[in-house]
């Protein structure tokens, strides 16, 4: 009986566009981290993977989700902001930058017409999980995503994106929107987010939310 090599198993275990970190092709191949490098050089020169970043590959053949290939630059991590709000269904899901929080900075760059951007800051709290085609994706809450953008609208796309993501926001936990305005603390924050709901016309200026913001 033929044994495959790491090679063959990694590539026929991928599909056009799947991403691919290097310790998953270690666990994968079932073989040494070296005899599985080797093997993904191989695979980049016969142009089976394209090689994104560091210990970061891309299946040829397709585009990558830009999702799933952020899951993995580094760990832990969350899609934040204009990102999570994408993923909670109140954003664009065609943005042309994806933001990854977590513990690791990583410089920016940009891969198949996405660019990938570190975002601060790293909180270990107010994450959640969504599926993104076959997998999970860890990602902020739709409560602390509101309260983050809010702070930073620049990275939401802006006031006016955002007010339109408000729109399209799904039931919220007023308690947890709430407790995110006091985590930060920012004198300025509760008034900004207040205005922005308003704004949408989704809560009136009696609002039970309105009224504990001010």
């Amino acid at each position: 009986m033929t044994t495959r090599g790491p090679a063959a198993v990694i590539r026929d275990a991928l599909l056009p566009g799947d991403p691919i970190s290097l310790d998953e092709a270690v666990a994968l191949a079932g073989a040494p981290r070296q005899s599985v490098g080797l093997a993904l050089s191989h695979l980049v020169r016969r142009g089976d993977l394209a090689p994104v970043r560091q210990r970061l590959w891309v299946r040829g053949g397709a585009p990558p989700d830009p999702y799933r290939l952020a899951a993995r630059i580094s760990a832990p991590y969350a899609f934040a902001y204009g990102s999570a709000l994408a993923l909670h269904g109140a954003g664009s899901a065609e943005r042309s930058e994806v933001l990854v929080s977590g513990p690791h900075r990583f410089s920016s760059f940009a891969f198949a017409g996405a660019g990938y951007r570190w975002a601060r800051p790293w909180i270990d709290d107010g994450l959640t999980s969504v599926t993104v085609g076959p997998e999970s994706v860890s990602v902020t809450t739709i409560e602390r995503t509101l309260v983050d953008c809010a702070r930073v609208p620049a990275n939401a796309g802006g006031v006016e994106e955002l007010s339109r993501a408000i729109d399209m926001l799904p039931a919220l936990d007023e308690a947890e929107v709430v407790r995110w305005v006091d985590h930060y603390a920012e004198a300025v924050l509760p008034a900004r987010l207040g205005h922005l709901l308003e704004r949408s016309g989704l809560y009136g200026s009696d609002a039970p939310l309105l009224r504990a913001l001010q």
